[in-house]
């Protein structure tokens, strides 16, 4: 139950963000681009608060949580520090968009800016995390080679099984409730513009402040997570009676009519795209390229040795070449989708938006009326499907191909291997409906989504970091395919986290921009 608990929350955090936005967004017909503009503020605000944190440590203004007499200074320097650097982000953002001055902008705003750290912090940072702690839970920690501060801390966190499975839900309500203080403080900023007032910056700064330090301290003490929790909520209460006085009567009147047919318009757009997809032969030619590698891959391990052994003048190399395997296979099945998978789908999709609104077809399209997002969204859909579609023929192939001439292996290993391939691909389908979505031309189009798609492909080699690309997906189905039995020590929860996100961050955005240009 514990995991079950645990899965949902991991869930819901990356889920909850995009839905409340949707009910934003039907509600009042605001753009997705203040979510992603709010999700920038808080890139942009880590990228600042982090490194002044690590100054201030090192300088000696910030001591350890831990240190002696230090625990008060520690918490209102912790507590200080977030609040200048995300109130000064969110005002910056509010700056680049000039006509965002309403409530509902600085609701949608401060949930992009909460729901990405929801996302970030548990979505990707906590999945890796807790399946960590669920590989350590019947291991002896003492054979770990860990010094005694790591024990007590890992420890600690293990002692989390012992207790009710409900607190695997701890996390969506701190996540829930960090949401509802940046809306707050989002409005707040806001309110700065709307009075042209800057003080009001300050206030949202000190309020920021306040909150965090006084948690900082708090969990510093033998204090339950449910309580600490009960005491954020309170804090957060004086700031949503302010916000509902001061903006309760702005939301009502900018209310707008639900239009109840636009997801019978995405359906009908995503029909149009996969008619499309099929009539144009592009689906048929996916689907029979991964069918070619699912049948090929193995075919092509089985039989290498007599293929050197007949090339003349490397006869004598055939028998340096190892005896085939399974594992052989599998690598050479997810070597041939790794390095040409990534090229079908941006040479697919580079062109799917830019091109239509190149030729005009784009003002046509949305005249039905089609709400502009189910217009972007279809296309991804469609493609997503066809890829889906796809990677099942070559699972079944490459499975059939590699029991005849191999032996079998476990279907459910192998699909569970195909669905991370799946989602690493769709990361690339994203950067591409992003790149058409950001140019008129196929030229700049194919520009973006070829650079987009190699900085995603190097993001591996970062130091540190690179664990917890979505490109280290390969890395761990490259560990499946080798070992033939799924590892939860080995598990890289992390990157599958980090591409879903990656995914909706993209497709946000691409939603956010389209909805600004003017055909």
């Amino acid at each position: 139950m514990h995991a079950f608990f645990y899965m949902t929350s991991i869930g819901l955090c990356i889920i909850l963000p995009i839905f409340f936005g949707i009910l934003i967004r039907r509600r009042f017909r605001v753009s997705w681009l203040l979510f992603g503009v709010g999700s920038l503020t808080f890139i942009g605000s880590q990228m600042v608060h982090l490194p002044l944190n690590s100054l201030l440590s090192k300088i000696g203004i910030l001591p350890a949580a831990n240190s002696d007499g230090m625990v008060l200074q520690t918490a209102l320097i912790l507590g200080l520090t977030a609040g200048l650097c995300e109130e000064l982000t969110r005002f910056v953002g509010y700056a680049a968009l000039k006509k965002a001055r309403k409530a509902e902008d600085g609701i949608l705003l401060g949930l992009g800016h909460g729901g990405i750290e929801a996302m970030v912090l548990v979505g990707v940072l906590g999945a890796g995390g807790i399946a960590q702690l669920f590989a350590l839970r019947y291991v002896d920690l003492t054979n770990l080679n860990l010094v005694p501060e790591q024990l007590n801390h890992i420890q600690k966190m293990l002692d989390t099984f012992n207790q009710p499975a409900a607190v695997g839900l701890l996390p969506l309500l701190e996540r829930l409730l960090a949401m509802s203080f940046h809306v707050i403080l989002s409005l707040v900023v806001l309110r700065a513009f709307q009075q042209n007032k800057r003080i009001w910056v300050l206030w949202a700064i000190l309020y920021h402040a306040l909150v965090d330090a006084l948690v900082v301290y708090l969990g510093n003490f033998n204090i339950q997570n449910s309580i600490l929790e009960v005491i954020f909520l309170l804090l957060l209460i004086p700031g949503a009676i302010w916000a509902f006085k001061v903006f309760g009567k702005q939301l009502k009147e900018n209310i707008q009519p639900k239009i109840g047919i636009e997801w019978r318009l995405f359906g009908e757009a995503c029909r149009k795209e996969l008619i499309q997809l099929w009539k144009t032969k592009m689906a048929l030619v996916i689907m029979g390229v991964f069918a070619l590698f699912g049948m090929g891959s193995p075919l092509l391990a089985y039989f290498l040795p007599q293929i050197m052994g007949s090339i003349e003048g490397a006869e004598m190399f055939k028998d340096l070449i190892p005896e085939p395997s399974v594992a052989d296979a599998i690598a050479q099945y997810v070597k041939n989708l790794s390095q040409f998978g990534f090229l079908i789908a941006v040479l697919v999709g580079m062109g799917s938006v830019a091109s239509e609104k190149e030729k005009g077809l784009t003002e046509m399209i949305l005249h039905k009326p089609l709400p502009r997002w189910a217009f972007i969204l279809s296309k991804f859909s469609a493609q997503a499907i066809v890829y889906l579609v796809a990677f099942f023929l070559a699972e079944v192939f490459a499975w059939i191909y590699t029991m005849v001439l191999f032996k079998p292996v476990s279907f459910g290993l192998f699909s569970f291997m195909n669905g991370l391939l799946y989602v690493w691909m769709l990361c690339f389908v994203a950067i591409t409906i992003l790149g058409s979505t950001f140019s008129r031309s196929n030229g700049v189009a194919a520009g973006f989504s070829f650079a987009g798609s190699v900085v995603l492909l190097l993001s591996a080699q970062i130091p540190q970091y690179g664990s917890i690309s979505p490109q280290a997906l390969m890395g761990w189905v490259g560990l499946l395919g080798k070992e033939l039995q799924f590892n939860l020590q080995a598990s890289n929860f992390t990157a599958l986290g980090a591409a879903i996100v990656l995914i909706i961050w993209l497709l946000v955005w691409a939603v956010g921009l389209f909805e600004q240009q003017e055909l």
